[in-house]
């Protein structure tokens, strides 16, 4: 499931404190908090809330390997862990499956290659979005050659 978060009206006011949050801490990591400000989703999609499912019904349970193409990607975890086996984030740069929990903001540049780990069982909920108007100049030359299965049980757990 992929439904914009504008059409649920309570989801407005904390998803536009979310980015005025993001950018004020891309502005610091990034040391242009000036630059940081021009960020905006990239379409009226944005952010948007993306349903991982894992059921004898219906199975949508990851995504493969790519990048957004995007300046700034951030993904906010909507379900507690206990609600889903398996997931996460993997991180080719980082060769490690990064895992957020509840209430969390994975941020990271939208050239980065990655992928939605598979769940095993359940619902992980996530509300995801791509930002463009602040180019941090950070590109992955990583390609598929760097995988391995196992790099993806490396898991960093915040």
């Amino acid at each position: 499931m992929d439904l914009p978060c504008t059409e649920v009206a309570e989801l407005k006011e904390p998803m536009d404190n979310i980015m005025s949050s993001i950018k004020s801490i891309c502005g610091k990591i990034f040391e242009n908090e000036n630059g940081c400000s021009n960020l905006r989703p990239r379409s009226w999609k944005e952010p948007h809330l993306l349903k991982y499912l894992n059921n004898p019904d219906k199975k949508h349970t990851g995504i493969e390997m790519h990048y957004d193409g995007c300046d700034i990607t951030w993904s906010l975890m909507l379900t507690d862990s206990d609600e889903y086996d398996g997931g996460g984030t993997y991180m080719r740069c980082l060769r490690k499956t990064v895992k957020i929990r509840k209430g969390q903001v994975l941020v990271h540049p939208g050239e980065l290659y990655h992928k939605g780990v598979p769940i095993t069982s359940g619902c992980r909920l996530l509300a995801i979005c791509f930002m463009d108007g602040f180019n941090p100049h950070i590109y992955d030359p990583s390609n598929n050659e760097n995988d391995k299965k196992e790099y993806e049980l490396t898991i960093i757990e915040t």
